[in-house]
């Protein structure tokens, strides 16, 4: 009889232990798929949902999520539609607790410059914004490089014609924090 219940007490043990084990390895495994998330899958799982964004100058724009790509948020505040370089983000005040990885192979690796030719192709007015909050220009983006990109000057609530172009902005994509539509006041 005694047998039998050091046996019993040795299997409870053991499968106490088994069990232990079983609670690490899932613990060590959602770290490790904690630490494959990338900011844009986080943010993508916000799209609709309103976020409050501080930009490396300061400043807290407080948007709706619309579209994300692999370096950029696109969305809109009170003053109309905007894009923001995920470099310029300081920080979120949001727990973004939904994750949703891009499904398209295609558009997983569409950059910022991608966005920057569709703005150009539809010869949309833009107001660009600088790291510091500053206004880089505004007008209609011309052409578009591997890093940077051609601003054809004028007020960008005008059309870009010949006699309102005031000059040509060549403009780094890192000095780009925010690219906000012809609709909207300034940032």
């Amino acid at each position: 009889m005694r047998w039998d219940g050091l046996f019993a007490d040795l299997e409870a043990q053991l499968a106490h232990g088994r069990w232990q084990d079983t609670e690490t390895e899932a613990a060590e495994l959602t770290r490790g798929e904690r630490a494959s998330i990338v900011l844009a899958d986080r943010l993508r799982g916000a799209i609709g949902a309103p976020l409050t964004v501080m930009l490396e100058d300061g400043q807290r724009l407080q948007l709706t999520v619309s579209t994300v790509g692999s370096s950029w948020i696109g969305g809109s505040d009170r003053s109309g539609s905007l894009v923001l370089n995920l470099d310029a983000v300081a920080a979120i005040d949001s727990p973004l607790s939904v994750t949703t990885p891009e499904s398209s192979p295609g558009r997983r690796h569409l950059g910022i410059g991608s966005l920057y030719r569709s703005l150009s192709r539809a010869r949309a007015g833009v107001l660009v914004s600088g790291r510091d909050g500053r206004v880089l220009g505004e007008g209609t983006i011309d052409r578009v490089g591997l890093d940077h990109l051609d601003l054809a000057v004028h007020p960008r609530d005008e059309q870009r014609r010949g006699r309102n172009v005031r000059g040509l902005r060549v403009i780094p994509y890192g000095a780009i924090h925010l690219v906000r539509s012809a609709h909207t006041s300034s940032a």
